[in-house]
């Protein structure tokens, strides 16, 4: 009978921590537009997904006491295209990077916020 109460407990202390969340990926609002080529305002609703989205990964950020992501979504080169190499700036992993001497540094807005953003091909 000990074994059938201790067992759920157990099972509850393995689970993901509140406030978990990855930060380096935005939610996937460009599904919206794959699904609707025909709709002239689904760009409109995309962006606007996007905002949200940052704002609430803002909000849980600030509380956490984590680096926030900035509201704006950029169309950035993949990481390795020739456009990347050319440019200095590759989107890797739904983060902005900019090319520096010996690597790599993330992208930062005017509020040192982190930039995201959907590779373009």
């Amino acid at each position: 009978m000990l074994c059938v109460l201790v067992l759920p407990s157990l099972a509850l202390a393995q689970g993901k921590r509140y406030g978990d969340i990855d930060y380096s990926r935005p939610q996937d609002c460009s599904v919206i537009t794959r699904e609707h080529r025909a709709n002239p305002y689904a760009y409109l609703f995309r962006d606007l997904c996007e905002r949200s989205d940052a704002r609430s990964k803002q909000g849980v950020a600030r509380i956490m006491g984590r680096p926030q992501p900035s509201t704006r979504v950029l169309d950035v080169p993949a990481h390795g295209t020739e456009d990347a190499r050319r440019h200095g700036v590759a989107c890797m992993g739904g983060l902005v990077m900019l090319r520096i001497e010996n690597g790599w540094e993330q992208a930062l807005d005017s509020e040192h916020r982190y930039y995201t953003c959907r590779a373009s091909n």
